[in-house]
Formats: structure tokens, sequence, C-alpha cells
């Protein structure tokens, strides 16, 4: 299956701590990736475990689940994403850089889907296209 990643760094003014405990929302994630909504989310104590998500496209409503990836790594948070057609994983990385914070998010998808395969290059090219905008905006909810 056709597979792709894409990464886009943004400067928030806000401390790495303040930006991981909003990743703790499920809310925070709408609009990274594929995630245009999100409902149900599950919490251990404050700590996110995963939600339900869908995005619009091709005129079509997709809903999948994301839940919380493994947290070895300080300073970054993932987010295993699955859907029908298509399987993603987003990390997001949270770098001090003095007075500010460089938050790197990464997506890494593939297709699962019949539909997905034979489009790859229309869903790559719009994952990668839309990252930068996506990731610009994410950082400045923070």
């Amino acid at each position: 299956m056709p597979s792709d990643t894409f990464s886009h760094t943004a400067t928030v003014s806000a401390t790495p701590g303040s930006i991981y405990s909003a990743l703790q929302h499920a809310d925070t994630w709408k609009g990274i990736g594929p995630i245009d909504n999100v409902w149900d989310a599950t919490h251990e104590g404050e700590r996110l475990v995963g939600f339900k998500w869908s995005a619009r496209a091709a005129g079509k409503t997709w809903e999948g689940t994301a839940r919380r990836g493994n947290d070895l790594v300080a300073g970054e948070m993932t987010l295993d994403l699955d859907s029908s057609e298509i399987a993603a994983t987003i990390a997001v990385t949270l770098r001090s850089d003095g007075d500010s914070t460089a938050l790197t998010v990464k997506l890494s998808a593939r297709s699962k889907g019949l539909l997905a395969g034979m489009f790859w290059g229309v869903v790559s090219d719009t994952l990668r296209k839309g990252m930068p905008a996506q990731v610009e905006a994410f950082g400045k909810q923070f």
C-alpha cells in the first residue's frame, strides 16, 4: 500500500508544558491531518487516551479512531489514526527554543482501502499541501 510522511515546524510562544497539557484535550487536535471533528474522548486521569474523529473528503464523511501511541520519547506525543481507507500516525514534538517552543508535527499516512490506494496521489498531495497551514494554525491556538 502507498504511504507518505509530511512534517512542518511552527514557532509558538507558549511553553512546552502548557502545549502538552492542551494536547490532552481531543478538541485541540481538530484541523491536523485528516481530523475535521472529534468526539467520544477517553482519558486516564488527565491523560488523553483516544477519541473518534471524522474527515470530509470527496463529498463524503469518513470516520475513524485515534489512540495514543507510545510516549517513550520526552517532549513528544503521538496518536495512531485508523479509518477504513487510511491509517496514520501524528507525532507532535515540542522543543524549548529560548522564549518560544518549536512545535513540529509529523504525519505518516498510508492507504488501507481500495479507494485511497487508487487515488493516493491526490490524497498524498492534499495532505502535503495542507500540512504547513494546518500546523501554523494548530500552533496559534496555544
